[in-house]
């Protein structure tokens, strides 16, 4: 079920950031996020099967088992996202892709710091066990796996995860929500699609702060750098 069957779409976009919104509403966004949801639940069972067909007991144990479903959940997500819009054919621009001005290095350096001071008091109060997410993936058995995980770590996942969380999700919540009902709902979605419930407060957190940066600079680039930068930090404290 795409959105042309549960309502019209919105006008076209006229105008310039921020003032001209996405042509998708707020169903869309969340259908495309149940839709995402359920094909990675699929994907990882196949993906499980082939494993156990391969002679593996557990595949959770084996490294490559991690990427290959995160690498699918990422998949899912982008497509999840294109299938929704697809009769509209959004450019990458009305998702979020575009120039920025100079001044948008001032907002994702306050952003990031935001959320850091955000992190920082949230694991004294709460002193959450380490994140263990370098160790399934392998990157502290090897050089190899190590570089791989920063690649997708630093590289990969911020792009999609930006893509998807703030230029898909966020944009069609705030067609309803507005802009901070929007970011924090979105936000709040970021943090409990990593099903870490110890760190969700603080995802969710990076997730507001990342939506009202897209927000205030126009473009999904200075969110990716603040992702990617936090990822790569997160990672090498981690190794």
């Amino acid at each position: 079920m795409t959105y042309e069957d549960a309502q019209p779409p919105l006008p076209a976009p006229s105008g310039t950031w921020p003032d001209s919104g996405p042509r998708w509403p707020a169903s869309v966004g969340l259908i495309g996020l149940l839709i995402a949801l359920g094909a990675t639940i699929v994907l990882a069972a196949i993906l499980a099967v082939a494993y156990i067909a391969a002679g593996v007991d557990d595949p959770t144990d084996a490294a490559s088992f991690d990427f290959a479903a995160i690498a699918a959940q990422s998949l899912a997500f982008v497509l999840a996202a294109l299938l929704m819009t697809r009769r509209l054919h959004p450019s990458a621009r009305e998702f979020g892709f575009r120039s920025f001005k100079p001044s948008a290095f001032g907002w994702a350096l306050l952003a990031l710091f935001s959320y850091f001071a955000v992190a920082i008091v949230y694991g004294l109060i709460v002193q959450p066990p380490e994140d263990d997410l370098t160790q399934q993936l392998g990157a502290d058995e090897s050089t190899t796996l190590a570089i791989i995980t920063g690649v997708f770590v630093i590289g990969v996942a911020p792009i999609v995860e930006e893509f998807f969380f703030r230029g898909f999700l966020y944009q069609a919540l705030r067609t309803r929500a507005g802009v901070v009902g929007g970011a924090v709902a979105s936000g709040l979605i970021f943090g409990g699609i990593h099903l870490k419930p110890e760190y969700l407060f603080p995802l969710a957190a990076l997730g507001t702060v990342l939506a009202l940066l897209f927000h205030k600079t126009g473009s999904l680039w200075p969110c990716v750098l603040v992702h990617a930068a936090n990822n790569a930090l997160a990672l090498a404290v981690t190794l």
